[in-house]
Formats: structure tokens, sequence, C-alpha cells
């Protein structure tokens, strides 16, 4: 019963973002459940330590180094800054935009491109005169898309492959 409540307290901090009176976020939130899982008998500290899969998240770190360093050296703002060019043509600069995050979560994990990419096209497009929710739903929409295309696009496909050897 202890764990079914951890469990959907940590569910609903997560589905709302925080949990009142808490000051952490949902990564916070995910780390405070497991701790508590493990502290009150939900499973034990060898069934916690079996259930990460230590490939797949070393996997996701060097990921996350190497886009941390595409953005340090500038990359997305100049592949953002390239996109703009077409900005005079709505519907081409849609498309564009699409098909550039589509390639670049083919490379590297969807997330990280919506969290490079959003911010750079939402302050460009607000500067160019037009409205950057449809095309920030493209770059969800597409960079999705491109990330179910390769077994390092997303978490899911990369827990795939490893299991199935891919």
């Amino acid at each position: 019963m202890t764990a079914l409540v951890i469990f959907l307290v940590s569910y609903l901090g997560i589905a709302m973002g925080r949990i009142p009176g808490l000051a952490v976020d949902r990564v916070g939130i995910a780390i405070l459940g497991a701790i508590a899982m493990v502290v009150f008998g939900g499973v034990s500290p060898q069934e916690a330590v079996r259930c990460i899969d230590f490939p797949t998240l070393c996997l996701l770190y060097g990921l996350m180094i190497i886009s941390a360093q595409l953005r340090l050296g500038g990359f997305y703002t100049a592949a953002a800054e390239k996109i703009l060019g077409f900005s005079d043509r709505p519907r081409l600069f849609l498309l564009v935009s699409m098909f550039v995050s589509a390639l670049l979560s083919a490379l590297l994990a969807n997330d990280i491109i919506c969290f490079a990419m959003a911010p750079i096209l939402a302050y460009s497009l607000k500067r160019a005169g037009l409205n950057p929710v449809p095309f920030l739903l493209g770059l969800a929409v597409s960079s999705n898309i491109g990330s179910a295309s390769t077994l390092i696009g997303n978490p899911q496909n990369m827990l795939i492959g490893q299991m199935g050897h891919l």
C-alpha cells in the first residue's frame, strides 16, 4: 500500500510539474519518489539498481554532452538563423524548419532538439512578426517524426535497440 501511495504522489507531482510546498521540478520529484520507494521498502536497493539500464543512460548522457557542445559552439543558433532566411515565405519556412528539426532529431534525441531550438525559433519568429505557435507545433511534430526513424532518436528506441540487440 505504501508503494502505491508513493507512486501516486510521484506520478501526480510529475504530471502537475510540482508538489505544493516543495521547491523541486519533475526530475527532483522522480528522484525523491525513487528514494522513497527504496527507503519505505517498495523496492530493494538491489532491484532499484537492476532497473537502471546503464548503456542507455550512458548513450543519453553522451548525446547531451554533444548537444551542449553544439549549443555552446553556436550550432543551433546558426541553424535557426539559416532557416530564418525563409521567414518572408511562412509556408516554406515551416517546411524547412520541420525538415531540419526532423533531421537533427534523427541524429540526436528529439528532446534535445526541442529544448535547443524552441527558444531560438520563438524569439526569432516574434522578431520577424510571425505567430510562433504553428512553427513550434511543427517543431514538436517533426522532431517526433525524425526521432522515430532511428535507434538514437529517443530513449524508447534506445531501450528497444538495447533489448533487441540491434
